[in-house]
């Protein structure tokens, strides 16, 4: 898998990342970026094809244990969403991990607009012990976007994974 991760996540980590040129997005790239919201910090993953993100704290993660738990959480969110484990499979794997830099400015600038969005929400709720961890994925998840064609980034991931005979 290729991570795209930016500035804030390598200092973070202390992960070293490699120059992998920009080509096509594949289904197994995936852009993480670290966003504070009320003083905590959160990761926001989002897959680089289909704009399909989840967040998860930030705290507690390590350089060692960075791929095990996002594969747990990407894998725990995909499920919530109704993915099958084969659809799932197409998304992640678990081939070595490649750490790179973000190339793909629409995918970041969706990330911003993310992060935004989470801001406003938990301040509209009345805090983060007021918002679930599903209304969190729900606020990028299911957002029309430009990039991807005004589609909501769960469904556009379906319609992906059906086209290429996934689900």
């Amino acid at each position: 898998m290729i991570f795209r991760l930016t500035e804030k996540v390598s200092s973070k980590l202390r992960i070293h990342r490699e120059a992998i040129g920009q080509s096509h997005a594949t289904m197994l790239e995936w852009y993480c970026n670290v966003v504070i919201v009320q003083r905590r910090q959160f990761f926001l993953f989002t897959q680089a094809t289909t704009l399909f993100s989840f967040w998860t704290p930030a705290a507690g993660w390590s350089r060692a244990e960075f791929s095990p738990r996002f594969r747990r959480h990407a894998t725990d969110t995909l499920r919530d969403y109704g993915f099958a484990d084969r659809d799932i499979a197409r998304t992640i794997d678990d081939e070595p991990d490649r750490f790179s830099t973000s190339v793909d400015r629409g995918v970041t600038g969706s990330m911003v607009d993310y992060a935004k969005m989470l801001q406003y929400s938990v301040d509209y709720v009345g805090g983060l012990d007021r918002i679930s961890t599903r209304a969190m994925n729900d606020i990028a998840n299911e957002c029309p976007m430009s990039k991807i064609g005004m589609e909501h980034p769960a469904d556009y991931l379906r319609q992906v994974l059906e086209a290429k005979g996934a689900a």
